[in-house]
């Protein structure tokens, strides 16, 4: 009867479950918590990749002497926001949290529908891929998050001035076509020596 009696009491007895109570409590708290802060600090690393982006296809829609120098100003400034330890946005890169692939500066037009015939660079600029590993997680009580690791593109498009060498090719193919009109016309003939090329940023 003793041992029978023991055995209720101790079903009965509620001490301690306030303890396991808050131990759970606190691993959800704390896990909930790791898991907005890395949400936070995606978009932060997010944000940056977007500014880079975007300096980097602003630095090479400038125009310049020809399409080599325009694509080596734009990485130049991209490496010098992301890659360059001397500044601070390149600070949550050079972990293993997130990684940001090298920038790509070309003409994506042809990812886009573009009306036929239309000749468009709207969609000449920078892009770059990154890897949010911190959003790779093992949580407790629920598990990993994802077996890959998740990424994203992040372009700028900003379009692209013509190069200096493009004017110059411009020009001379006008002037080849003004020397084939017939004189009379309110253009009338050209002389070689007459036809001076000026260019302003360019052109």
């Amino acid at each position: 009867m003793k041992k029978k009696l023991k055995q209720k009491n101790i079903l009965k007895n509620q001490r301690g479950i306030l303890t396991l109570d808050f131990i759970f409590a606190a691993i959800m708290m704390f896990t909930f918590s790791a898991i907005l802060f890395r949400f936070a600090i995606t978009f932060i690393a997010v944000e940056i990749a977007q500014y880079a982006t975007f300096a980097s296809a602003r630095a090479h829609f400038a125009a310049h002497k020809n399409e080599d120098e325009q694509q080596r100003v734009g990485k130049e400034k991209f490496d010098k926001l992301v890659r360059d330890r001397q500044s601070a946005l390149s600070t949550l890169f050079r972990n293993d949290w997130f990684e940001l692939s090298d920038v790509e500066i070309k003409d994506y037009s042809s990812e886009f529908s573009q009306t036929p015939g239309e000749d468009s660079d709207t969609f000449v600029g920078a892009r770059t891929n990154l890897l949010a590993k911190v959003l790779s997680m093992n949580i407790p009580l629920l598990g990993n998050t994802t077996e890959d690791d998740l990424g994203t593109q992040v372009s700028s498009y900003l379009m692209r001035e013509p190069t200096e060498e493009e004017c110059l090719d411009f020009t001379e193919q006008r002037f080849e076509r003004i020397q084939q009109l017939k004189s009379g016309f309110s253009t009338g003939y050209v002389q070689q020596n007459a036809y001076a090329v000026m260019t302003d940023d360019g052109c």
